[in-house]
């Protein structure tokens, strides 16, 4: 117990000291979200960038998007993102993240319809039940504006998340994000 104590208060002062210096980004981007791929949507953006040096951040950010899927449904989401992005000199970067956000689905068709137990056919709502959307992302981007010290940066990112309790935990959904992301302030 004394260990697992100690292990905690080395990380966290190990973790506050490598912000001593750090300079933060605030940035702002979105892009293509494609559902599975190919269903069409958007995502914006803001992030919170803290640099720990010219090679590593922790990016911290907040993705708003939707997505729709023809003939069946559209999704709108809000998820919050944390995770750890490495610059290289060459202007490449490699980041990865999780996160945990609610994505709401709403069918359209020519109508949704519900029937009790007794066979009574009725109206029923295209708006589902909310879901929790937990996350994992990968992404490879690459800096434009690299060596000016503000950053213009180009990603492409695959995500796997879930819809929970819509879908199982071992069914996931697959998205690709292709974007850019621009540092509006620099402190």
């Amino acid at each position: 117990m004394i260990m697992k104590k100690l292990t905690i208060l080395v990380l966290s002062l190990f973790a506050i000291s490598l912000g001593a210096g750090a300079q933060t980004h605030f940035n702002i981007g979105g892009g293509y979200f494609g559902q599975t791929l190919s269903y069409p949507g958007l995502v914006v953006e803001a992030e919170w960038e803290l640099m720990y040096s010219g090679k590593a951040s922790l990016p911290i950010r907040t993705d708003l998007g939707f997505y729709v899927h023809p003939r069946h449904s559209y999704g709108l989401f809000l998820d919050v993102n944390a995770g750890f992005r490495r610059y290289y000199n060459s202007g490449i970067f490699l980041e990865e993240s999780i996160g945990v956000g609610i994505l709401q689905s709403f069918l359209h068709s020519d109508g949704v319809y519900k029937v009790d137990d007794s066979g009574v056919v009725s109206d029923a709502s295209r708006v589902l039940p909310a879901d929790f959307m937990p996350s994992l992302t990968l992404g490879i981007g690459y800096n434009l504006t690299h060596g000016s010290g503000r950053q213009n940066l180009i990603w492409l990112r695959p995500k796997i998340y879930w819809q929970l309790p819509h879908k199982t935990e071992s069914s996931y959904n697959f998205a690709l994000q292709i974007g850019f992301t621009h540092t509006i302030r620099s402190k």
